[in-house]
């Protein structure tokens, strides 16, 4: 008995020095999933990113910040494609995913069931994530199942039109306040030469979104409540929202080659004024309040009849879902890439504030932006409090078979104008969607 004791302790410690051998032998390169670490090695993680546009000085402020709170971790950041989770999907299918990435709540639920995601409710709860984040941001935190597969790195954020004043007063179009105002205005820059909606169509959502702001002006829920398994197509909301959006179209909505329009052709288009308006997230805010100054301006609910406004005024189509920073299960540092993502949302959120001067930011505190907030940062701000309900972006659709079919068919909808083919074909998706 006396010599197994001794034994055991010689066991271990050649155990040790194998391992700790096989540890010095790491070449330093960077696998698909990470890069194995050992004491106070360095670690190596990929970072799939919407590293771009404004968010290039918020991901690198955020990352010289992290080199303070873990100095043993580097990450490297790819950018994200803007192909609607097409690549990040390829590399899930593959085995390859990186190590963190952005995750809707469309991707989290999709990648769950592929037993994709690492759970980080324990890096979340020992980096006391959850006491920093504001109450409208915790409700963001949790999937249905309660359980965290991704922590927020923004708020919930409206959709919105912007639109250039200017551009309406030079040409004597009225600033629209309902939807009959919004055709008009349609009508009366496309006889004019000037593109009324400058849409990025090569990325399917803003259609989407375009539909759900159309919806939303009598059904709050917008295309959340189908999403959900309420209603069909054929209920007066959603078909009156098919018609608008057929008519818009009909009169000259968009330009020829809005399914060819990323977001920086759109920007380019707004800004220097040969389109009136243009549709995205309140997140571009920033981006288009620098080019434009004290000249634009926004709407929330523009598609909404008349006599409706009033009561739906802050129904806002856009909003808040379980999204954000997640960590690929097999990472081969999972419980180190949680920690660091989890941190870094955190140092993300406020470089966002102090970057952007953000006015929906997700923290209890946030620092001083470094160069205040425009004017229409500050209207939003004020503004956001009033809203009544919110749906969502149509990455945060939960049904995948849903979101595929309306996304293709609200394209087809804005190209041929066929607003019975659309409620047909949109109905047929939905009975298979909910199977």
């Amino acid at each position: 008995m006396k010599k197994r004791r001794i034994f055991l302790p010689i066991l271990l410690a050649t155990a040790m020095l194998a391992l700790s051998a096989c540890g010095a032998k790491d070449d330093g390169t960077s696998g698909s999933a990470g890069e194995a670490s050992s004491g106070n090695q360095q670690v190596k993680l990929k970072f799939y990113a919407q590293y771009s546009g404004e968010n290039t000085a918020v991901y690198d402020a955020a990352k010289e910040e992290m080199k303070k709170l873990m100095p043993e971790v580097d990450v490297e950041f790819e950018v994200a494609a803007q192909d609607d989770e097409q690549k990040i999907k390829t590399y899930a299918a593959g085995g390859t995913l990186p190590d963190i990435f952005f995750a809707s709540s469309g991707l989290i639920e999709a990648l769950k069931n592929s037993d994709n995601l690492y759970m980080m409710d324990k890096a979340v709860e020992d980096n006391k994530i959850e006491d920093q984040l504001n109450e409208t941001s915790k409700a963001m935190l949790r999937h249905d199942d309660g359980h965290i597969y991704a922590v927020p790195n923004v708020g919930q954020w409206s959709s919105l039109i912007y639109y250039n004043k200017e551009l309406f007063e030079q040409n004597g179009i009225k600033v629209p306040a309902n939807y009959d105002e919004f055709l008009e205005a349609v009508k009366g820059f496309s006889a004019k030469g000037i593109t009324p909606l400058a849409l990025f169509a090569k990325e399917k959502w803003p259609g989407v979104q375009l539909y759900d702001m159309a919806v939303v002006g009598s059904e709050p829920a917008g295309l959340t409540k189908l999403d959900g398994g309420e209603g069909t197509f054929s209920d007066e909301a959603y078909r009156q929202g098919a018609e608008k959006i057929a008519e818009l179209s009909k009169a000259g909505l968009l330009s020829k080659n809005a399914f060819n329009t990323t977001w920086d052709d759109a920007l380019a288009q707004f800004t220097s004024g040969k389109a009136a308006m243009v549709l995205n997230g309140a997140w571009a805010m920033s981006d288009i309040s620098k080019a434009m100054g004290d000249k634009v301006d926004i709407l929330y609910t523009p598609l909404a009849d008349a006599d409706k406004v009033d009561q739906v005024q802050w129904n806002v189509s856009g909003g808040g879902f379980n999204q954000g920073f997640s960590v690929s299960k097999n990472s081969k540092n999972a419980e180190v890439a949680a920690k660091y993502a989890a941190l870094f949302s955190i140092e993300f959120a406020k470089q966002r504030v102090i970057h952007l001067g953000d006015p929906n930011p997700i923290l209890k505190e946030n620092p001083e932006p470094l160069n205040g907030i425009s004017s229409l940062q500050e209207k939003y701000k004020q503004d956001s409090a009033n809203f009544k309900t919110m749906t969502t972006f149509p990455w945060g659709l939960v049904n995948a078979k849903f979101k595929t079919a309306i996304e293709d068919n609200v394209q087809k909808l804005m190209l041929d104008y066929d607003t019975n083919a659309f409620i047909d074909t949109m109905n047929k998706s939905l009975e298979l969607a909910r199977k």
